[in-house]
């Protein structure tokens, strides 16, 4: 290549006449630089398409493990407990409850036991003189579990200080863990102890005990758990045998200690909230699967499944006509894909026989004409989760069920480490290293090369500017001597 053909003058004397001859000359020799990254830049973006790719495979396969849980019979054995009136029992169901329909009559609920001192007033001495001066201790026993109880007396002490003394004695002891303590007021200027039962039913009915003698502080304020309390006389308030809850099932009569019931039907828990009045209609709980789980998750597969054919679909597409070719057009791996998950979605599911569905058509889950899943007929979904839960959950996660199939079939694709995107992935890793590897060698020769080329153009004009000088001066000369010899 000549300076001419570069468009060069045939006179450089300046600076800029020469870092323009070398940026000519560099911006041809760097031409492979310019074609590698291209090159680079096409790698980055498959590998991004790649990355893509894997997240929408790893969506489908997750959806599809959510149809195949560990506890297969929390999500297809549900069972869901509905009241007819919550505001007076709600129920819970277990996978183990049985479809049933039972009336709930709540006469009473459960309560805590209370045991209170008779009522002083705040300012008044009455406690602190009967009991006398100095420690006096008492023993609390709920559900055969006792705790003591001391509490210092002082000569003189006004009857909110010692009740206030007390209570807080009580709960600082044993006995804290089965009841507490407070003091109230029922009018200005009047105070009551107040002892209330952790746990309901009659089975935590609180029992107070003391010594006698010096240690009578209960005596002195009234406080007994063996009389029930009237108008302002200490006792308990509520009649032992009217603590526990007491409602009829289907007719039947139940006792329990607690509001919360556990162990009136198998797998179910009741919790009873309000009582009735008579003459109130029993309140209707119907125990049946529960589907709305299930249901999202196939759902969620469904639409799981239609992104990511929609994906492969958009890689794999050929359209001449359009000038349109996917970057995975024409890879075998990926269109057998295609086929697989079509194949897996549409067949039959081995081991299952009619009248149970044996394919997702069965339960109206259909393909439409562009390869989309569809929940054509949710009704018959519906009915297919509600009467054949059983052939449902093979349907799903029997050996060549329909999630189990499409979770192994995205398996190989999306493992970490060893799956066939990462692989893919790490190819064009590999690749684009090498790419950066030639660009750092060529960079490195261009430098070199322009350092010489700054050399061998500087030594270039500085032989023509001679030149030219030489010249000049040659003229002159000849000026000169035609000059002498005119006549």
């Amino acid at each position: 290549m000549t300076a001419t053909s570069l468009g060069i003058p045939p006179l450089m004397t300046g600076t800029s006449q020469l870092e323009e001859l070398i940026k000519k000359y560099m911006e041809i020799e760097s031409r492979p630089v310019a074609t590698l990254q291209a090159a680079k830049e096409a790698l980055t973006t498959r590998a991004a398409m790649f990355q893509d790719l894997n997240s929408s495979l790893l969506s489908l396969k997750n959806a599809s493990a959510d149809l195949v849980p560990e506890d297969l019979p929390s999500l297809y054995d549900a069972r869901s407990a509905v009241s007819s009136n919550p505001d007076v029992v709600t129920a819970k169901a277990t996978a183990s409850a049985a479809r049933a329909t039972y009336g709930v009559f709540v006469e009473r609920l459960a309560s805590y036991d209370v045991v209170v001192s008779s009522q002083f007033t705040s300012l008044g001495t009455e406690v602190s003189a009967a009991a006398g001066e100095g420690t006096k201790t008492f023993t609390i026993t709920v559900g055969g579990t006792s705790g003591d109880v001391a509490v210092q007396v002082v000569a003189g002490e006004d009857n909110a200080t010692v009740l206030a003394n007390i209570a807080s004695a009580i709960n600082a002891s044993a006995a804290s863990a089965t009841v507490s303590a407070a003091v109230v007021s029922e009018q200005a200027g009047t105070s009551r102890l107040v002892i209330t039962a952790k746990s309901t039913g009659s089975a935590s009915a609180i029992t107070l005990t003391e010594a006698g003698g010096t240690d009578n502080i209960l005596a002195a304020s009234g406080t007994s758990s063996s009389v029930q309390s009237s108008g302002t006389t200490g006792g308990y308030l509520a009649a032992r045998d009217t603590l526990d809850a007491k409602f009829t099932l289907n007719g039947l009569a139940f006792v329990r200690a607690s509001n919360e019931v556990s162990d009136a039907i198998s797998g179910v828990t009741l919790t009873l909230q309000r009582a009735q009045t008579a003459g109130d209609a029993p309140v209707s709980v119907e125990v049946n699967h529960d589907t709305s789980a299930l249901k999202s998750k196939i759902k969620s597969f469904i639409s799981r499944y239609n992104s990511t054919i929609k994906y492969l679909n958009n890689k794999t597409l050929v359209d001449p006509g359009a000038g349109i070719r996917g970057a995975l057009a024409g890879d075998a791996t990926y269109l057998e894909l295609k086929m697989k998950m079509n194949r897996v979605v549409q067949g039959r599911v081995d081991g299952l026989a009619y009248p149970d569905p044996t394919r997702l058509h069965d339960i109206g889950i259909t393909l439409d004409s562009v390869g989309n899943l569809v929940l054509s007929d949710e009704a018959n979904l519906d009915a297919a989760l509600l009467d054949h839960p059983e052939a449902v959950k093979s349907l799903f996660t029997s050996t060549s069920g329909v999630a189990v199939k499409m979770r192994d079939l995205m398996d190989p694709f999306v493992q970490d480490l060893t799956g066939i995107i990462a692989r893919q992935q790490q190819s064009i890793t590999n690749q684009i290293d090498r790419i950066d590897s030639r660009v750092k060698d060529l960079e490195e020769r261009l430098a070199i090369r322009e350092k010489a080329l700054r050399s061998e153009f500087s030594s270039l004009i500085r032989a023509m500017q001679l030149m030219s000088a030489q010249s000049a001066l040659l003229n002159s000369f000849m000026t000169q001597a035609n000059s002498a010899f005119v006549y």
